[in-house]
């Protein structure tokens, strides 16, 4: 016979086994639904972010849009970190910039903007440039940009507008040794160049010795004269070295190209093979935001086609007017090899 207190006992077993049953299953609906929001949030985190890439044998994976820090030095600094701040807010990380432009400024306020971000150091990628051809001279600059950037290291120090002084880069006592040394005191991590002039220099400079990353001009009507689409990406790649793209917009001269967008003009740099980062300069957060929509376009390359529909749009090459930092000599097909391409 069943007594009373038994079966109460047993209810009230059946009952909590349900409620735990019934507990478990909210509790796995929850973390399902809670699991495709998630992957919900994620999914548009993705959509928001910039594309990234492997940055050669630097072995950084940073974002294809940076940030040129020249124009920012004709805004007063609060404007200037303004600039920045949309950069950072969109998820750039690669910042580009040099002590002789405005004799430091550009310095001052990129590292005002990336200290007051509070990101971690590890998490930007800061290039700067020496235009130093000595050891000693390179290591003073790079002490008085490191207190502008109010950093301990730069990522990359860059010899800057080697052209044909390529010769004076070289030697035991010359730039890239002292840059050799400083990477071995870990006050830079990795070695780069900047030209603009030709590629010819360039060429015959990564060929002497190993860089990590060139910075060249990469735009369109580039490939109409000295061109380093052309002449220097195949030899950048031969060798390794990660290109960064400046004067995308060809120094501001095809902005007057009616029809040309800055958009279209990013991306097409971004297309070239071995082209890793685009580095437009900005002074105005519209600046910004028009170099974020070309970096988010999707797909972002460039077909063959529209690739040669920009180039036929850009016209005929007008010497300075088109590319006013090119050497002007009548444009002359290299060869390929060492200083050739």
């Amino acid at each position: 016979m069943t007594t009373h207190n038994q079966q109460s006992r047993r209810d009230f077993l059946r009952i909590s086994a349900g409620s735990i049953a019934g507990g478990l299953f909210a509790r796995t609906l929850s973390a399902s639904v809670m699991t495709a929001a998630q992957q919900d949030a994620d999914a548009a985190a993705a959509a928001r972010t910039i594309p990234q890439i492997l940055l050669g044998r630097t072995g950084r994976t940073v974002p294809r849009l940076g940030f040129g820090g020249f124009p920012i030095v004709r805004l007063n600094e609060e404007d200037a970190v303004g600039v920045l701040n949309k950069a950072l807010e969109y998820g750039v990380r690669y910042f580009d910039t040099a002590p002789s432009y405005g004799n430091g400024k550009s310095e001052t306020y990129i590292g005002t903007a990336l200290k007051a971000s509070g990101l971690a150091r590890e998490d930007l990628f800061v290039a700067t440039k020496t235009l130093e051809r000595s050891a000693d001279g390179a290591r003073r600059e790079l002490e008085q940009s490191l207190k502008r950037l109010q950093l301990d290291y730069v990522d990359t120090l860059q010899i800057h507008a080697v052209h044909d002084d390529v010769d004076t880069v070289f030697g035991d006592t010359a730039v890239y040794s002292g840059l050799l040394k400083l990477r071995d005191e870990g006050l830079i991590r990795h070695l780069g160049i900047t030209g603009h002039v030709s590629p010819l220099y360039l060429n015959d400079a990564i060929t002497r010795e190993q860089f990590d990353t060139a910075l060249v001009p990469i735009n369109p009507i580039d490939t109409k004269h000295q061109s380093f689409v052309k002449h220097f990406l195949p030899v950048a790649v031969e060798r390794g070295v990660a290109v960064i793209a400046m004067k995308v917009y060809a120094g501001g001269s095809l902005f007057q190209i009616p029809g040309l967008k800055a958009s279209e003009l990013l991306r097409y740099a971004l297309t070239q093979s071995g082209v890793a980062v685009a580095v437009p300069g900005c002074q105005a957060v519209s600046h910004v935001d028009e170099a974020h929509e070309g970096a988010m376009t999707n797909p972002l390359d460039l077909t063959e086609q529209e690739q040669a529909d920009l180039v036929e749009r850009c016209g005929p090459h007008q010497g300075k007017t088109s590319e006013w930092y090119k050497e002007a000599s009548p444009y002359q097909e290299p060869e390929h090899g060492a200083g050739g391409g």
